[in-house]
C-alpha cells in the first residue's frame, strides 16, 4: 500500500492484477487503499467498434500532457477477452503507440472476461487503484459497445460516447440507448 500511495509503478500493477484474479490480497489493497481515493477525475469512453475511441484517447493524452505538465494519467483500456488465452488483446496498446512509453501515463489493458456492459468486472476496484495511487485523470475505454452497453455512466464522472457518421438509420437514432448517456457525444 505504501508503495502504491508512492507511486510505484511496479506494485500498481501486482495490485491491479490481484484485483483482476479476485485474489483476497486484490480486496485488501482496495479496502486499504480506499480512504486515499476521492481526488482524481474519471472520464469513461465509449461507443461502437471502430468508432475512434482509442484515437481520441491517444488525441486527449496527449493535449492533456501539454497543458498540465505535472499530470499523471491512468487509462483503463478495457479489451476482448482472446480466446485462446483468455487475457486483452492489447489493441489499444498498437494504437495509442504515442502515450504508452511516457513516464506520466499508465495503461493497463483488461479483458472483459466475460462481463457484460462494455466493462471487466475488475474495472471500479482498478478505479480506486488508480485514484489512490495520484493518477488525475482515470480514462476508462469500453470495448466496443453498442446500444445497451452504457455501465460506464455509473462509474464516469464524465462519458464521452464517440459515434462513427452514417451509422444506422432513424430508427436506430431514435432507440438511443448509449447516445442518452453521454455528456459529450463525438
Amino acid at each position: 500500500v505504501k508503495q502504491i500511495l508512492s507511486g510505484d509503478r511496479l506494485a500498481l500493477a501486482k495490485a491491479i492484477t490481484g484485483v483482476e484474479q479476485d485474489a483476497e490480497t486484490g480486496r485488501e489493497f482496495v479496502d486499504q487503499l480506499f480512504s486515499h481515493t476521492g481526488k482524481g477525475q474519471v472520464i469513461g469512453i465509449t461507443g461502437p467498434s471502430g468508432a475512434g475511441k482509442s484515437t481520441l484517447v491517444n488525441a486527449l493524452i496527449k493535449t492533456w500532457l501539454q497543458r498540465f505538465p505535472e499530470a499523471e494519467i491512468g487509462v483503463i483500456a478495457v479489451d476482448p477477452t482472446s480466446p485462446f488465452s483468455g487475457g486483452a488483446l492489447l489493441g489499444d496498446r498498437v494504437r495509442m503507440r504515442d502515450i504508452v512509453r511516457n513516464e506520466r501515463v499508465f495503461v493497463r489493458s483488461m479483458a472483459t472476461r466475460g462481463a457484460l456492459g462494455g466493462l471487466s468486472l475488475a474495472v471500479p476496484a482498478v478505479i480506486q487503484i488508480m485514484d489512490a495511487a495520484h493518477f488525475d485523470p482515470i480514462i476508462v475505454e469500453t470495448v466496443g459497445a453498442g446500444q445497451a452497453e452504457v455501465e460506464i455512466a455509473s462509474l464516469a464522472h464524465t462519458t464521452i460516447v464517440v459515434e462513427a457518421p452514417g451509422l444506422g438509420d432513424d430508427v436506430q437514432a431514435l432507440k438511443a440507448g448509449i447516445l442518452e448517456i453521454a455528456d459529450i457525444l463525438v
